[in-house]
């Protein structure tokens, strides 16, 4: 078949400057050395002394020369990513590239052009050793369907060294198909296991002789499939990965998003990278595209959405992204980001918190209104100068959202979880779910409303009162998730109606991310209502769009946490049994269990969990329908145990505040030691001790990459279940890596399905 070229890249010299302005990218890079050819990668253990032979990867062995994207990685026809070619192992000559070819058909002459015109540095990725191959072209894509192999010949130390990596390609999306979604509500539920939803529908809904009384409203959806979760890099995914895999297609290292670890780890923003579908969508058919989420907006999940980025932890350049400002002066310099510019496109609807990388740090409602006892940007106001510039309404409040114009852009960052509990939730996150229904008088916390003061809510707030004289009436404005999403698709609806294209729509992902923040402390019952509230969000979704035959909503998670139902017990036996079950010396170990009275049994409250036959039917009440427990202790509780901890204590009780599980132990200097972490002694010491599996300290000479004690629950890598409902749900039922949920999405939104007369078909690389 006839090469198809489209000349739709950078066609001028770029001049530019050298990149400094850059936060490391984690302490898992994957490259073996850093770009300046000589320095190996301390925090890449796994390597030494080992050659890449002994790792599976699609790489030539004795030089780590590889292609990305990464080898089936699951592309779709127009679909831009970076195609990069590298070495790993620093050579003793510089490396030359003798060929690229796509499908038999070379296409040395084009890249190398590509490269020229790029020019060195962060438009073409080059390391700073000749020593070491490594180039990038930029937003390139395959042409049509089918299957295709490209192979890649580079000259090193006189020997020719091949790799080859092999793609296979789906039909573009097509939104005037009759059949093709033209709506999208993806649902995330951040470390949402299978135990999570069973949890929330116990909880929520009950049991009756055995049998729900009702299910959930992700149980009521058309067709359920299975996801595996497996980073790029590690049988466990952080949140970066684990979301950005599911729009793009394209598996990627922890920490990453929607970029390829490559062989310049010093620079996370000229990584090679891939185009997600909301990207797509928005380039080439003008879909209106947002996120809602109660985490910060910067935060791994909706920054997957379109930011490219090797380092989840780069808030500033993130944010920037996000609405699409680029300005040397800033954390984001548009000089070397031209190629970034082109293909990141800035979402319509944003709601969510993290107010300190949109704000400036002089802005004096950084600290008056969200509470920040510090930090904001020492660059830019995004909130106050750039965003209304570019035509967002910016709301801070519940009522400020409803008052909002559904005909404008909108950019919501309200307050978060400033309690000075030791949650680790802090001013970025909002406030859980069970805390604001405590504020709104719609729940209480072992009988206890929020005036009570171990809720801490019923006093000022500690920076300033401009957002409530009472830290309730600060939690009191910030919406619940059905309020952000109903607004959020009000908005969204109104701005591609204007457009009136016979090709448009709108996407919108939802995340629920406290579900994972505080299973990760821990705080049981506070995950399980942030699930029934995703749950509620997602029923109240599928009701306002059940009879639009162009609506289709998905929901499934990142990844799992190791949580599991083990039982119930009853909330006045739990508080009868609690004692002193350990003790410590002055805080530190050894640790002593039992008590004085009765050391051969450490704690009664080990025998009042209730298993097997004694696990009796729970007595969770929703007296004012709102589709919450009016309480999350009731008579008889439900109890989960985590697979993966720190150690910690518990008493099986809901905490009135959230809490940390753990502490680090502190040297006399004050400062943290590399040494187990003891439990909290502010959370639950009468409970019964819960010895840790979790790291606590780097092993050298291992694997093990931990730079100091876990204090928190880990991930699993645990597959999870995917929900479809509406036009092209049927694409989602069976058992698939979590990449496929990609080309799932692409086939719901109109493309054809692959003939067999055209698996085979070989296109062209398309973009030169």
């Amino acid at each position: 078949m006839k090469p198809v070229f489209r000349f739709t890249g950078i066609c001028v010299a770029l001049v530019l400057a050298t990149y400094s302005m850059f936060v490391a990218a984690g302490s898992d890079d994957d490259a073996p050395f850093r770009g300046d050819g000589t320095t190996r990668n301390a925090a890449d253990s796994i390597y030494f002394g080992r050659h890449l032979a002994d790792f599976p990867m699609n790489a030539e062995q004795d030089t780590g020369l590889r292609i990305l994207p990464p080898t089936r990685t699951e592309l779709f026809a127009g679909q831009r990513f970076d195609l990069r070619i590298e070495s790993q192992i620093p050579a003793k000559e510089a490396p030359r590239l003798i060929s690229l070819k796509v499908n038999d058909k070379s296409f040395t002459e084009e890249f190398n052009r590509r490269i020229s015109q790029q020019g060195e540095g962060p438009e073409s990725g080059t390391p700073s050793s000749k020593m070491l191959f490594g180039a990038s072209a930029r937003n390139l894509s395959f042409d049509q369907p089918g299957q295709y192999v490209v192979e890649a010949t580079v000259l090193i130390d006189g020997v020719e060294r091949r790799i080859k990596n092999a793609y296979s390609v789906a039909p573009a999306p097509n939104p005037r198909a009759p059949d093709a979604a033209k709506k999208l509500v993806f649902f995330l539920g951040d470390g949402v296991g299978l135990p999570m939803w069973t949890a929330a529908r116990i909880v929520g809904k009950g049991v009756s002789e055995g049998r729900v009384t009702d299910t959930l409203a992700m149980e009521k959806m058309s067709a359920h499939g299975i996801s595996r979760t497996t980073a790029f890099d590690s049988l466990i995914t952080d949140s970066a990965p684990g979301m950005a895999s599911l729009v793009s297609g394209m598996k990627m290292s922890n920490n990453s998003l929607q970029v390829s670890v490559d062989n310049t780890p010093e620079n996370p923003l000229d990584n090679p990278r891939i185009e997600t579908i909301f990207e797509y969508m928005k380039r080439v058919h003008g879909w209106k595209i947002g996120v809602v989420t109660d985490s910060f907006l910067v935060d791994a999940t909706p920054a997957s959405l379109q930011s490219h980025n090797r380092s989840r932890r780069n808030y500033l350049n993130i944010s920037q992204q996000m609405i699409g400002y680029y300005d040397d002066q800033t954390a984001l310099k548009k000089t070397g980001n031209l190629s970034l510019a082109e293909l990141a496109k800035p979402l319509d609807v944003l709601m969510g918190g993290g107010a300190a990388h949109w704000m400036s740090e002089k802005n004096p409602a950084l600290r008056s209104f969200y509470q920040y006892s510090g930090g904001g940007r020492k660059d830019v106001d995004l909130l106050v100068d750039v965003a209304p510039a570019k035509g967002y309404q910016v709301v801070r409040s519940l009522e400020e959202m409803n008052k909002a114009s559904d005909d404008q852009k909108i950019l919501g960052v309200f307050t978060g979880e400033f309690r000075r509990s030791s949650s680790g939730l802090g001013p970025d996150n909002l406030p859980g779910t069970l805390d604001r229904l405590v504020a709104r008088g719609s729940a209480t916390i072992r009988g206890r409303a929020a005036d009570d003061p171990a809720l801490g809510m019923n006093i000022a707030p500690p920076q300033g009162t401009d957002c409530g004289e009472t830290i309730l009436k600060c939690f009191q404005n910030v919406p619940m998730k059905a309020e952000m999403v109903n607004k959020a698709i009000t908005v969204l609806e109104r701005l591609s109606d204007k457009e009136q294209r016979a090709d448009g729509g709108w996407m919108l992902l939802v995340e629920q991310s406290q579900s994972d923040k505080l299973a990760h402390i821990l705080e049981y019952d506070r995950s399980i209502y942030e699930v029934i509230e995703l749950d509620n969000a997602i029923g109240s979704t599928v009701k306002r769009l059940n009879n639009d035959k162009k609506a289709l909503m998905v929901v499934t998670s990142d990844h799992a946490q190791p949580q599991t139902i083990i039982g119930v017990a009853l909330t006045g036996a739990l508080e009868s049994a609690a004692g002193k079950c350990f003790s410590t010396t002055e805080g530190h170990y050894p640790i002593t269990l039992g008590t004085q009275a009765d050391t051969d049994r450490p704690c009664a409250l080990q025998d009042a969990i209730g298993t097997f036959n004694d696990a009796t039917f729970t007595t969770y009440e929703d007296k004012n329908n709102d589709g919450f427990p009016d309480d999350p202790s009731p008579s008889i509780k439900l109890i989960i145990e985590d697979g993966g901890r720190p150690t910690y204590s518990t008493t099986y009780l809901t905490n009135f505040q959230p809490m940390k599980p753990s502490a680090s132990r502190k040297a006399e200097d004050g400062k943290t030691l590399e040494l187990p972490a003891l439990p909290n002694a502010q959370r639950q010491p009468e409970g019964l001790l819960m010895t840790g599996n979790m790291p606590t300290r780097n092993v050298k000479g291992g694997i093990n990459k931990t730079g100091g004690p876990v204090e928190i629950a880990p991930h699993a890598g645990d597959d999870v279940i995917v929900g479809a409902h509406g036009a092209g749900a049927n694409y989602f039922s069976g058992y698939y890596e979590n990449t496929s949920v990609s080309i799932r999405l692409v086939q719901a939104l109109g493309a054809q399905s692959l003939a067999k007369k055209d698996a085979n078909k070989r296109g062209s690389l398309a973009g030169w």
